[in-house]
């Protein structure tokens, strides 16, 4: 269905923004320097500006040479990280959301962990919750460690917006709750059908 892998290139930060990759967000790109609170970058590493970081980790994407990566300073709880709509979709049919996801704090850091919300809804004004579920806490690790997380559903809606939301509730003052997120795919779960059922 898609899978977004945010590209390629050996500028640090890339120059494409979600709407090149057909999502939003209510973070603020950041084009030159580390994000701050309520950021992002998309980058082909991480920055080195604080050493508590994974200065100079890479994107999760195998045999991508200077892939980029989707790196965020989630500030509150509910911010809203990722929103993706499409049509389409076959009522009935079993779909999986998936991502991979990477604390970027070093291990032993006095910092909130980030803990990732990912939800489906209806693409109405009332938004029914179709289906919901957190990553829980993603550790802080010696080394930067991906994980990938995801949620199936069956859409009772041929519409759908999917997103990621920040469950850790956070000050502007505190360090902590930064991410990256690389390989962000929605897919059938079984079968061979395209998984789009157009209107007739």
């Amino acid at each position: 269905m898609f899978l977004i892998t945010f590209g390629n290139g050996s500028s640090t930060y890339s120059n494409k923004t979600p709407s090149d990759f057909n999502f939003t967000t209510n973070h603020t790109q950041n084009l030159q320097i580390s994000p701050g609170h309520g950021r992002f970058g998309l980058i082909n590493k991480v920055p080195g500006n604080f050493s508590a970081w994974h200065s100079d980790s890479l994107d999760h994407t195998p045999t991508d040479d200077d892939g980029h990566m989707f790196l965020v300073d989630v500030g509150h709880r509910n911010d809203q990280i990722f929103n993706y709509k499409i049509n389409n979709l076959c009522i009935g049919l079993r779909y999986g959301f998936s991502a991979y996801f990477a604390n970027i704090f070093k291990a032993g850091c006095n910092a909130p962990e980030p803990d990732v919300r990912l939800e489906v809804r209806a693409a109405k004004e009332d938004g029914d919750l179709i289906a919901s579920k957190s990553t829980g806490d993603i550790p802080q690790c010696n080394n930067m460690t991906w994980s990938k997380h995801g949620i199936s559903f069956s859409p009772t809606s041929s519409s759908v917006v999917i997103l990621m939301l920040s469950n850790v509730n956070q000050s502007y003052q505190d360090l902590g709750n930064d991410l990256a997120i690389d390989d962000i795919e929605l897919r059938v779960c079984s079968g061979n059908h395209s998984g789009l059922c157009p209107p007739s």
